[in-house]
């Protein structure tokens, strides 16, 4: 009996030395699970959230800083440029301050108006008498119609048999009026073209103005090299264009340019050489 009882206090005092070893295992095997699911170099959940929040809020807002400061696309203009198988211009309308730059008038004068006789007679231009004379030189292949377009238009008070010029007159209009089109999107307006002597002398007896039919200061318009490009109901950025577009092919001796004020108009004679490459 005392063997048994011997033996129950041993047994008891074994369970009781084992309860809080296992009690202790299993919260220590409680805390691992919990600290295996904190990131690495962290303490707590709390604060890997914490942490975990920060990342995330610098990139954000770096993000949006960068939004804000990219610059938006800003549409350039085209560059207006004007072909004449001789020189490549673009007329510069604004300064830096977007102020319109205005060149002065081109105007004309009497040593203009001989200058252009003289390239005539130079280049064996000859002056068209009448409307026969005119033919002639159309089945020659002297005179061409005047290039219209979209971009280039006619007076409509302006005669059929008058809408004529020289083959590089033509190809300069052409050039011209296509690079103005594409500025301002309008066409330009020739009033005036070819001329007969017969047509210039009736032209004499209603307009004071209008020039001699011979000799050193003889309206070009009768060698078919000259035309007259409409001024009436232009901007003012329309005429500082044409203005810069023609100033620099009269300093290259390829043109003559006298704007006139009375008629409202850009007379302008062009040389066989502007079409020279």
């Amino acid at each position: 009996m005392r063997r048994m009882n011997a033996l129950l206090v041993v047994f008891t005092f074994v369970c009781l030395s084992l309860a809080p070893a296992r009690s202790f295992a299993g919260q220590a095997r409680s805390v691992t699970r919990k600290v295996r699911c904190v990131p690495a170099g962290k303490c707590t959940p709390h604060r890997a959230a914490v942490t975990s929040y920060k990342k995330r809020r610098p990139g954000h807002a770096q993000q949006k800083t960068a939004l804000a400061v990219t610059p938006r696309p800003v549409a350039v203009p085209k560059t207006v440029q004007i072909n004449t198988a001789a020189s490549v211009i673009s007329p510069v309308l604004y300064s830096r301050r977007g102020r319109l730059i205005v060149p002065p008038p081109l105007k004309g004068s009497r040593e203009i108006l001989i200058r252009q006789n003289v390239v005539a007679d130079r280049e064996g231009l000859d002056r068209i008498q009448d409307s026969v004379d005119l033919n002639h030189m159309l089945q020659r292949g002297e005179l061409v119609r005047l290039p219209v377009s979209r971009s280039l238009v006619v007076d409509k008070r302006l005669p059929s048999d008058r809408r004529y010029c020289r083959p590089w007159t033509a190809q300069f209009l052409d050039g011209l009026s296509k690079a103005y089109y594409a500025r301002f999107h309008a066409p330009l307006q020739i009033n005036s073209a070819v001329r007969t002597v017969e047509v210039q002398q009736r032209l004499q007896q209603s307009n004071g103005n209008a020039a001699a039919t011979e000799g050193e200061t003889a309206s070009p318009h009768l060698t078919g090299q000259a035309v007259d490009i409409a001024k009436h109901g232009l901007s003012m950025a329309q005429i500082a264009w044409l203005r810069g577009a023609l100033l620099p092919l009269k300093q290259q001796g390829k043109i003559d340019v006298e704007e006139e004020f009375q008629q409202a108009c850009f007379h302008i004679s062009v040389y066989r050489r502007a079409a020279s490459a």
